[in-house]
């Protein structure tokens, strides 16, 4: 008796499941965001040293190790690029700054602003980028990164920390001279000004090196006097309204 071969036929389901594609595998989703943080990380910086207008996205592509179509395959364009710029890298650190100041309302003013001071210092440690390109491209005029910084400014709590220093001036424990208003302002021109201006400094001769721990001890001692009320010194003085036009 001659035994015939034994076939198998393959199920519906199984051929599907052939011809069906695989799943992205977690190893290339991992690659491709490695790839996309470089070219931010590598933008950002360039962007710092030599400004936006200066800076192509060729070397953009050439400092991160890939090609330029890879620039244009994760942001389409250079405006887009820059929008990621603005909400991935800036407006992350202007989130961390701001993360803690609703909890701490209730501390004292002297503790509320010493720990903005620190944790400025702590974005600028691990974004050394963020002092120069902040005052290229947000503070100067025709900064390419101005408006749309202008759109994403914290206005709600930057009215909140000055309403906190006002009632501290009405308690007469905070200097009534300052200014609430523009206290923050100073905060920042203090401690961003030095670090994104350091490399010029550092050039010329006869000028010590800009230590970040002694600037920030010097911003810290600064602030803590001016926040200080002089003696006999408890009422804030009376502002005087604008004259109306006439």
């Amino acid at each position: 008796m001659v035994q015939r071969p034994v076939t198998t036929t393959r199920s519906p389901a199984s051929e599907s499941e052939r011809a069906r594609p695989r799943p992205r595998g977690r190893r290339r989703a991992d690659a491709e965001l490695d790839v996309r943080e470089r070219l931010l990380a590598c933008a950002t910086q360039l962007f710092a040293e030599h400004g936006i207008a200066a800076t192509t996205m060729a070397q953009i592509a050439t400092a991160a190790g890939v090609t330029s179509a890879m620039v244009h395959y994760y942001f389409t364009n250079r405006e887009k690029l820059l929008d990621a710029v603005v909400d991935e890298r800036i407006a992350r650190s202007i989130e961390y700054v701001w993360s803690s100041v609703e909890s701490e309302g209730s501390q004292d003013p002297d503790a509320l602003v010493e720990g903005l001071i620190a944790r400025l210092f702590d974005v600028t440690a691990r974004m050394p980028w963020l002092p120069p390109l902040w005052l290229r491209e947000i503070v100067n005029e025709g900064g390419l990164l101005r408006e749309r910084m202008f759109r994403r400014l914290p206005f709600g709590q930057l009215q909140r920390f000055a309403a906190r220093i006002g009632e501290a001036q009405l308690n007469g424990t905070v200097n009534p001279a300052l200014e609430a208003p523009l206290l923050f302002m100073s905060i920042i021109a203090l401690i961003m000004l030095p670090l994104a201006t350091a490399p010029t400094w550092q050039s010329a001769s006869g000028l010590p090196k800009i230590d970040r721990d002694v600037l920030h001890r010097h911003v810290s001692a600064l602030l803590s006097a001016a926040l200080r009320v002089p003696p006999g010194k408890t009422k804030a003085p009376t502002r005087r309204k604008p004259r109306s036009a006439t």
